[in-house]
């Protein structure tokens, strides 16, 4: 079975693979075992699940596992076979899986947080696990002690995490649509910066740590890639979402980024051309093409006896117009407007139809997706969310299966 391309025709075609039924309630996380035909998923029906594929090509639950909260999320070290579970209840727990992946024994509750954990990362290298809740708060915890190392409180929920192993920073979204750069210590932590660019509550990040680029996806529809390495404040914005952002992953060697929406909309985004950045939006008191007043401008409209106008921003040049001098609307992939958007007259007279070539291809998943995981070198994706139902994907026609040293597990 394939998912069928609505946006615009393509020639190539995620191929689903398998679906996963079974949960009670929407699964929170799923992520691929390494070099196994294995899925773990946890639930907000409170259950923690290996599955296994049979001879017969159907996934069953080789573990099955209840615990006393709903599971919001999870982080899996398969090295080690360590699995770290978030809850609603703010515990995050621990628990090691045996190498046949039947069998799991509770090593640690981490007191984590007061209200629902909305992410966590598990550092072999710190031996710390990292979590962000709905307590607005950031925790570090050593797994080797199970106590807590520090805690920071942020003005607003803090949504999702991201961390550098190497200097020790995280990055941590949030409900009002920032996000903080942090420096963790052993005791405490400094705030580096905080990064300005969303309309809505961020949801997913993630951090590519070899050309130091962090992506976020929002429910502003949008996702930003953040150039922290190369220090001069660049972002790139990228449309081509009609719904709120959910997950997110890079893929480094073949340069593209694949995101998801609640919607299902799946979108892998050329990150090797070269890309334009969206321009900031100007203030005026009035059109900057035809000079007619908007409306907040009483005293140019009285001078001149006219009506205000309402105000827009041409999304090439920035300017702010009125609706008469920004009548047209066009796509503009170089700088990220894969759908399309307001342009004043005398931009959208610059773009030539070279210009409108899509950098990005667009698939439908046909379900909602809340969180997705890749295994880049076997060229597999899976998808979960609040429809209970976990999808495995051939990623092979849409991203190649060669890239397998540019993945590294969260």
């Amino acid at each position: 079975m394939a998912a069928e391309i609505h946006s615009r025709p393509q020639s190539s075609r995620l191929v689903l693979l398998n679906k996963i039924e079974g949960h009670s309630d929407g699964v929170n996380a799923a992520v691929l075992i390494p070099k196994e035909d294995g899925v773990i998923t946890v639930s907000e029906d409170r259950t923690i699940r290996v599955w296994l594929k049979r001879d017969s090509g159907q996934y069953w639950p080789s573990i099955y596992h209840t615990v006393s909260s709903p599971c919001s999320c999870m982080s899996y070290h398969h090295e080690s076979r360590r699995i770290f579970i978030g809850q609603d209840n703010g515990a995050v727990v621990e628990f090691l899986i045996s190498e046949d992946f039947n069998k799991m024994n509770h090593v640690k509750t981490y007191p984590a947080h007061q209200n629902r954990v909305s992410d966590l990362i598990f550092s072999l290298e710190s031996q710390w696990v990292i979590s962000t809740g709905h307590d607005k708060s950031i925790s570090w915890m050593s797994t080797q002690s199970g106590s807590m190392l520090g805690r920071h409180s942020f003005g607003s929920w803090a949504s999702c995490l991201q961390y550098d192993k190497d200097t020790q920073h995280a990055f941590v979204g949030d409900h009002s649509g920032q996000i903080t750069l942090l420096k963790l210590d052993e005791q405490t932590c400094s705030v580096i910066t905080t990064l300005k660019g969303h309309e809505g509550s961020v949801g997913v990040l993630y951090w590519d740590p070899v050309q130091r680029w962090l992506f976020s996806g929002a429910s502003d529809h949008s996702v930003i890639m953040w150039d922290i390495g190369g220090r001069q404040g660049r972002t790139l914005l990228l449309q081509g979402h009609h719904e709120k952002v959910q997950a997110l992953r890079y893929l480094p060697l073949t340069r593209q980024l694949v995101s998801c929406s609640a919607d299902g909309g799946i979108t892998v985004w050329n990150m090797e051309t070269t890309r334009e950045e969206a321009p900031q939006w100007q203030d005026s008191d009035s059109c900057q093409k035809c000079e007619q007043p908007f409306f907040w401008n009483i005293k140019q409209m009285w001078d001149s006896k006219t009506l205000g106008l309402r105000q827009h921003h041409c999304r090439k040049c920035g300017k702010a117009i009125c609706g008469k001098c920004s009548s047209k609307r066009s796509t503009y992939p170089i700088m990220g407007f894969e759908f399309q958007v307001r342009m004043c007259d005398d931009c959208y007279d610059t773009i030539k139809e070279e210009d409108r070539t899509p950098l990005a291809t667009f698939h439908e998943g046909k379900h909602n997706i809340g969180h997705m995981d890749m295994d880049p070198s076997r060229g597999l994706m899976v998808t979960c969310g609040s429809d209970r139902v976990v999808k495995i994907w051939d990623m092979t026609q849409v991203v190649g299966s060669s890239v397998a040293a540019g993945f590294s597990p969260r």
